[in-house]
């Protein structure tokens, strides 16, 4: 009977391990470059912000909602020729002269590591997360941190934050105008749409 009665405890505390583990899933989505939206702010040489839209090209998310610290990550291609500040010739400018988009026609980010992972209280409010990647730009990598807040839904992860950088450390020339210098800080603010996968 007690030999019984270990059993049943044992089975007890083991399965609903078990059953925790083998629904635990990495789940991955697709990016969708139409829902997506990516915007730098930088300040003219007038101290005027300017904001230039970039387009997402390819990208994808994946994790366990559980263990996001352990499987989180996400990789993002942007097209550097995208970038749209509703002024043709500084579009213009900007793609040739500081992107220099022929030769780096892609801006690319991979997270390296999840930093912070926090759940949310309800399933309608968002989850807290600090990412640590690497950003390429202008042919340059350089380590970047960005915090952002992960809504998820059924088939659906919206992700939104900022971030910011200086135009020097990636060999990007600050414009000028005659005696006028550009701001070197870059401020970007992105929504990120992805549908789940199967």
């Amino acid at each position: 009977m007690r030999r019984w009665s270990y059993v049943l405890w044992f089975l007890s505390f083991v399965l609903p391990l078990l059953s925790q583990a083998a629904f635990a899933e990495v789940q991955r989505f697709r990016l969708d470059a139409n829902e997506s939206q990516i915007t730098a702010k930088v300040n003219d040489p007038f101290g005027n912000v300017v904001n230039g839209a970039l387009r997402v090209r390819q990208g994808e998310a994946r994790g366990d909602l559980d263990r996001l610290a352990e499987t989180g990550a996400v990789s993002l291609v942007i097209d550097a020729d995208s970038y749209n500040s509703n002024i043709g010739l500084r579009n213009q400018d900007v793609q040739e002269y500081y992107l220099e988009v022929k030769q780096y026609p892609v801006i690319r980010f991979d997270s390296t590591a999840v930093q912070k992972s926090e759940r949310p209280q309800s399933p309608k409010e968002p989850f807290q997360i600090t990412l640590k990647g690497r950003l390429e730009l202008h042919g340059v990598q350089k380590e970047v941190i960005v915090p952002l807040r992960l809504l998820y839904q059924a088939d659906k992860i919206i992700a939104q934050g900022s971030f910011r950088f200086s135009l020097e450390e990636f060999k990007i020339s600050v414009p000028r105008l005659l005696f006028l210098k550009s701001g070197n800080q870059v401020d970007v603010d992105f929504r990120i749409v992805g549908e789940r996968q199967p």
